[in-house]
């Protein structure tokens, strides 16, 4: 009885069992992300008082099927202790990966008293297409409906339209270090056909190590119909120092 009981152990031991022979699943690789935080700053004092300042940041995060997007700026300028410029803008965007293309939604505010604007929010469902893809460079549409709702500055009644989105996107490498952005965003209005907004804005950043840049940007919003008393375009430039932060998806 003993040989046969040492004869089942050691066939015991060598059945494969079901809770040790099965093979861990990989780990699900963690989203990457990207944030870069942009600062400016301006003052003069003597002869001119003046001052302002700039802030903007953007964050960038890519899963397997999805992906979300936030930027936000803010501009401010005084002269001789009297404001002359403020404006503010965020935006949400997500984004559902499908076959060649990825379905967004996006959310946007805007605050612009100096070009007549209290508010103004914008909510937008798109396709996101790439139109030309290198190793340096990149080219992307993302076409779509909008509807705005627009509080103009002073009595004036809130405004709501439904309208579209038309934006060109593009990023290119120009040297290892340094990158050119652009963007080009319509919005014409589908009920009046002369009630349409065009924003463009064109970026060049160059990295001075990891984690910190400077970046020279030019804006510029163009209302076909503005408020009552404010002029159609805007324009603004910055310089900026830039603080990037990341992590890339693991291979």
């Amino acid at each position: 009885m003993r040989t046969g009981c040492v004869i089942a152990a050691v066939m015991a031991l060598g059945l494969p069992w079901p809770a040790a022979s099965q093979e861990k699943p990989a780990a699900e690789k963690p989203p990457a992300w990207d944030l870069k935080l942009g600062f400016s700053y301006l003052a003069t004092s003597g002869n001119t008082d003046t001052s302002s300042a700039g802030f903007d940041a953007r964050y960038v995060q890519d899963g397997k099927d999805w992906g979300l997007e936030a930027t936000a700026a803010a501009v401010r300028a005084t002269r001789n202790d009297r404001e002359t410029a403020e404006s503010y803008n965020a935006q949400l965007r997500g984004r559902h990966k499908l076959d060649g293309m990825e379905l967004t939604f996006g959310l946007r505010g805007e605050r612009n008293r100096f070009a007549g604007i209290d508010s103004r929010t914008i909510l937008d469902t798109s396709l996101l297409r790439p139109l030309f893809q290198s190793a340096t460079w990149k080219l992307q549409s993302l076409t779509g409906l909008s509807w705005t709702r627009e509080d103009p500055r002073g009595s004036q009644p809130f405004q709501d339209s439904l309208g579209g989105l038309l934006q060109l996107q593009t990023n290119g490498k120009l040297s290892p270090t340094s990158e050119l952005t652009g963007l080009a965003t319509w919005y014409p209005d589908l009920e009046d056909s002369e009630d349409y907004r065009l924003n463009g804005q064109v970026s060049l950043q160059a990295q001075l190590n990891r984690h910190l840049g400077v970046r020279l940007a030019c804006d510029v919003k163009y209302d076909n119909e503005p408020v009552r008393g404010f002029r159609r375009t805007d324009t603004s430039s910055t310089a900026s120092l830039v603080v990037q932060l990341g992590r890339k998806s693991r291979s």
